[in-house]
């Protein structure tokens, strides 16, 4: 898979090629048109498309080019900017959204995995938070909280080594 950007290559793509899409030619109509074949244009358009609108998908390179063919492909309740950060930013309601947007589209991805009969070993496990070596403790300790507060479940885990995670999110299956 050529991918459009960065310098990284992802194990799970190499070899694979995805079918290519030809330049637009001429005028196309569309209920809607999605700007970015990323994971989240595919999934808008897929979402879109089940509900019965034309859509059109366009990007200035591959499909999954960009980010999406360089992530990990795993989904996780636990974000990068913080619960303590979003609450502070937004409040406990907005960290609350927040945990419940990345909790609603854990679940949707489920379903369309489910549903679809997609081969792509989706499973469902635990979530673990590490702190740097040179991490401040207290910001594992503020950001369960805040996690906790946003209407997670963390599990605090018994501090034993650098290389033991601080805390645990329960799977939510």
């Amino acid at each position: 898979m050529d991918l459009d950007s960065g310098a990284t290559r992802a194990l799970w793509v190499v070899g694979v090629e995805l079918t290519s899409a030809s330049p637009l030619r001429g005028n196309v109509r569309a209920d809607v048109c999605v700007v970015g074949g990323g994971i989240a244009g595919l999934t808008t358009a897929y979402l879109l498309s089940r509900e019965g609108a034309k859509v059109i998908v366009i990007d200035d390179g591959p499909l999954c080019g960009g980010e999406t063919g360089r992530t990990t492909a795993h989904l996780s309740n636990e974000i990068d900017d913080s619960y303590q950060e979003i609450e502070s930013l937004h409040g406990q309601d907005g960290a609350r959204l927040a945990a419940e947007s990345h909790t609603a589209a854990i679940a949707l991805i489920d379903r369309i995995v489910q549903e679809e009969k997609i081969d792509c070993d989706f499973v469902r496990l635990d979530g673990y938070l590490f702190n740097p070596s040179d991490g401040d403790d207290s910001y594992i300790e503020k950001e369960l909280q805040a996690a906790k507060r946003a209407g997670l479940d963390p599990e605090r885990l018994p501090k034993r080594s650098s290389a033991i995670p601080d805390w645990r999110l329960p799977s939510l299956s």
